[in-house]
């Protein structure tokens, strides 16, 4: 069975397909953009797909968006949620549902390797998560992400930041300033959880997210991008489901 496996956020859809030595990432749509529903309707007409394969945490108008791009499409659509446990991972939320499918999938992923970790994921929010090797999730966190923060301080106080700015570890003009700040954060963020987690133990740091690629060069050594590992947790949904 041919599937399409469709990742939707609160700004973009991402699909790929699985193939049998890895994932195919086919397009990245913006909600934003006019020409989505056109591109989306044009993705799935140039290939034979059997089925969609959906996570989503998309809400509000971004549903409303994603539901009418999917009753366009003559296909089932396999909506994939949150469990409390499945193969060897164990979610710590005590109600599973409010664990984003998004995160879960991750977890589910990163759980087969059998060796502790922190996941971060650097999209419209900073989440990280922390999972032990028996496959334990211990809980996580969600932030404001950096680009959130940017425009936040920026529409609330109009006129006062002008350019994107260079994070440094000390600025001497207001762009910059803004710009370390929050790079500050967000890396402090990191260095607390995995302080506290781990006991700074070097411990693999799987980044993703839009931003992954971007904040990685600032993150701890050890740390590894993974744009996939979300796609490659609905493959081993499936693989668990379906056994």
């Amino acid at each position: 069975m041919a599937d399409l496996f469709i990742d939707s956020g609160n700004s973009r859809i991402k699909l790929a397909r699985a193939l049998s030595d890895g994932i195919e990432r086919i397009a990245d749509l913006d909600f934003d953009d006019a020409e989505t529903p056109e591109q989306f309707n044009g993705l799935l007409a140039a290939d034979r797909f059997d089925r969609i394969v959906l996570a989503s945490v998309s809400a509000g108008q971004r549903r409303a968006q994603l539901d009418a791009l999917l009753t366009s499409v003559e296909l089932p659509v396999l909506r994939i949620a949150t469990c409390a446990a499945l193969g060897r991972l164990q979610v710590a939320y005590t109600q599973p549902s409010q664990l984003g499918v998004d995160r879960f999938l991750t977890l589910l992923a990163a759980s087969d390797a059998a060796e502790p970790c922190l996941l971060l994921s650097f999209g419209s929010a900073l989440t990280a998560d922390v999972l032990d090797a028996d496959g334990r999730h211990r809980g996580g966190v969600i932030a404001p992400s950096p680009d959130f923060q940017q425009q936040a301080m920026r529409a609330g106080f109009p006129g006062l930041f002008e350019g994107d700015g260079q994070a440094k570890a000390l600025a001497d003009n207001t762009d910059d300033a803004l710009a370390s700040g929050i790079a500050h954060q967000c890396l402090g963020l990191v260095e607390r959880i995995r302080g506290q987690a781990f006991e700074r133990q070097d411990v693999r740091i799987w980044v993703t997210g839009g931003a992954a690629r971007q904040w990685l060069p600032a993150l701890p050594a050890g740390s590894r991008l993974a744009p996939d590992l979300l796609f490659r947790g609905m493959q081993r949904y499936l693989q668990l489901c379906q056994s």
